[in-house]
């Protein structure tokens, strides 16, 4: 994650990154579907689920499911944890620190994965190992969204397609009508490009997904994690150079 300006975020240089941000989301989506037949970018159909479960009774997997969707707000906070202060003028919020613990637990994630920890691969047997790893995934997708969400005002989602779709449906009428035409949500049509490019790649996330987890099973992690680490270097030496900006304009 960057720190930029509020118009930036829009910038091609910037959408360059919510573009992986969201590959990178919808990849690990259909890795938890593969996995265990549970997605875990969103928590709709979790609490639905736990409901059904709830109602017939089983209250044994109605409290494991109550699990999932508190691992994601978990996660979510977790930015909020972390960044939530007062900043200077020119001061930049370390969001590679949140990023570096994206990269940790994706990383422990490959390793129990890879190890057997969490049982065979595709095996959806709503079992104590599946509750761990599907906790997992939802806590790392909930620091990713949360970090993102945090870092660009809540203008940036990048782990689930819902409320995209529908700023997309309310914003789609701008491409096809004259921009003197008055809208309740002024905006540049720009901004409804970049959540169309984010929602094809995040369904590109998924058709990666869907080609390289059948074959390498939990071995697949290896490619969201080699892209946090990435992440987290590019936001480090980010942070980095508007603190050395910082420095520059104080000394002026």
């Amino acid at each position: 994650m960057i720190h930029c300006r509020v118009d930036d975020f829009y910038r091609a240089r910037n959408v360059a990154l919510w573009m992986l941000l969201a590959l990178k989301g919808g990849y690990l989506n259909a890795a938890g579907f593969l996995a265990t037949g549970k997605f875990v970018s969103h928590v709709t159909g979790f609490g639905t689920q736990m409901g059904v479960s709830l109602a017939h009774e089983e209250y044994f997997f109605g409290g494991e499911l109550l699990i999932i969707p508190m691992a994601f707000i978990l996660g979510s906070s977790v930015p909020a944890w972390m960044l939530e202060r007062n900043y200077s003028e020119h001061g930049a919020p370390k969001y590679y620190q949140v990023q570096f613990l994206i990269t940790l637990a994706l990383g422990v994630l490959l390793l129990l994965g890879t190890s057997g920890s969490f049982g065979p691969f595709n095996l959806w047997t709503d079992d104590l190992d599946e509750i761990s790893l599907i906790g997992l995934l939802c806590f790392i997708c909930g620091m990713k969204n949360g970090l993102s969400t945090w870092s660009t005002y809540g203008k940036i989602r990048t782990t689930h397609l819902t409320g995209l779709s529908t700023d997309i449906g309310l914003h789609l009428p701008k491409f096809f009508r004259s921009s003197n035409v008055p809208s309740r949500f002024p905006e540049k049509r720009r901004v409804n490009t970049v959540r169309i490019m984010t929602f094809i790649s995040f369904s590109s996330g998924s058709l990666g997904a869907a080609f390289v987890f059948p074959s390498l099973e939990y071995s697949g992690f290896v490619f969201p994690f080699l892209l946090s680490i990435i992440l987290s270097v590019v936001s480090y030496s980010n942070y980095y150079i508007n603190l050395k900006r910082s420095f520059k304009l104080q000394e002026v």
